[in-house]
């Protein structure tokens, strides 16, 4: 954690650091003070998961994020609870390559499913999380005024997704400048989120207000899908959307592609459409209108299309509306799904019967 978080924003600034492991069943967990915080390890720990590193990263953490820069967490906790969850998250995909795991007879038994990898994006950000309460606030809002059951996802998760939308739409790089040119700038003072926001806007050369007032100042909700796509012969002669045509091509498509903004947050993305023979076109759209439509003209029939396809806005709050193919493949998703739980199904069952 201080390595990253020392050449992504900052030295530490003092020679020690306390770490305590509070006993366990103690109901005590990660907790942080300046120079001290306390981690929180379990009986049975693989070394196939983030176990108690993500949480002992986390406090260490917060040593740069509260301690250093030190923020109002009662009116703003997600200058510092947010911040640190995005940098968390970024140091484990880093350096803990981990599985998914789940715990069970009372949070007693690790069981980990070694096929199906952790995930920045979905677990380190928590969208599923974020889904269920991105309405309830508007993050601006004091946080002592948040509803109780949205503080966390608000304060700590929205901001992980937002600054990971960032990170995808500037560049690391560029992020990481601002970043760190707000830790040098308020070392030991006690910035407000305007400031955070300056230091973004300075090193990305341009004011990016017309997103911070959506993910900060409002609780707008983003989420784009591809509504609609046809596919239609335009070749030969005769009358063709009740105009005459003469087209000389032995083969030729017409491709309507309706891309449909669902939520009320705006962000600009791009939209690929593959066609049958290989081919890929990609358009930018700014994702302002409630819809538009991308029209091509090519000898091969479109089989898929996507919005967004590098993920780059990950608070879409939806992404299984991103994309359509020609042929859907419900059957082999619920096949190997159906498969995959059977398998742990076994396993569980197997497992049980072993212990009683």
């Amino acid at each position: 954690a201080f390595k990253y978080y020392g050449e992504w924003f900052g030295a530490y600034p003092y020679d020690n650091v306390t770490v305590i492991d509070p006993a366990w069943q103690s109901s005590s967990g990660g907790m942080e003070y300046p120079t001290l915080f306390t981690s929180g390890t379990r009986w049975l720990a693989p070394t196939t998961t983030n176990g108690p590193e993500q949480v002992t990263v986390h406090e260490a953490g917060h040593q740069f994020f509260y301690g250093v820069i030190g923020n109002n967490e009662v009116e703003h906790a997600w200058l510092d609870e947010g911040l640190n969850t995005f940098a968390t998250a970024r140091t484990v995909d880093q350096y803990f390559p981990h599985y998914w795991e789940r715990r069970f007879f009372g949070s007693f038994v690790p069981w980990t499913f070694t096929d199906i990898s952790w995930s920045r994006a979905l677990d380190g950000s928590r969208l599923a999380r974020c889904r269920t309460t991105a309405r309830m606030d508007i993050q601006a809002t004091p946080t002592f005024q948040y509803w109780p059951g949205s503080m966390f996802s608000t304060a700590y998760y929205k901001t992980t997704l937002w600054l990971h939308t960032l990170e995808r739409f500037l560049g690391w790089d560029t992020l990481q400048q601002g970043m760190s040119d707000y830790y040098t700038r308020w070392i030991f003072a006690h910035p407000e989120p305007q400031d955070f926001f300056d230091s973004i806007n300075t090193a990305a050369g341009e004011n990016l207000a017309w997103f911070f007032d959506q993910v900060h100042g409002d609780s707008a909700v983003f989420d784009y899908g591809i509504a609609q796509v046809t596919n239609q012969d335009a070749a030969g002669k005769g009358f063709f959307r009740d105009v005459f045509t003469n087209n000389e091509s032995p083969v030729m498509f017409e491709t309507m592609v309706v891309v449909r903004r669902y939520g009320d947050g705006t962000f600009p993305v791009d939209v690929v459409v593959e066609f049958a023979d290989g081919r890929r076109e990609l358009r930018p759209w700014d994702g302002r209108a409630q819809w538009t439509t991308f029209k091509f003209e090519h000898s091969a029939r479109a089989i898929s299309a996507i919005v967004d396809p590098e993920r780059v806005l990950m608070l879409d709050i939806n992404y299984t509306n991103n994309s359509w193919t020609s042929s859907p493949r419900a059957t082999t998703a619920a096949t190997k799904w159906t498969l995959a739980w059977i398998v742990w199904l076994q396993d569980l069952l197997l497992t049980s019967a072993f212990i009683v």
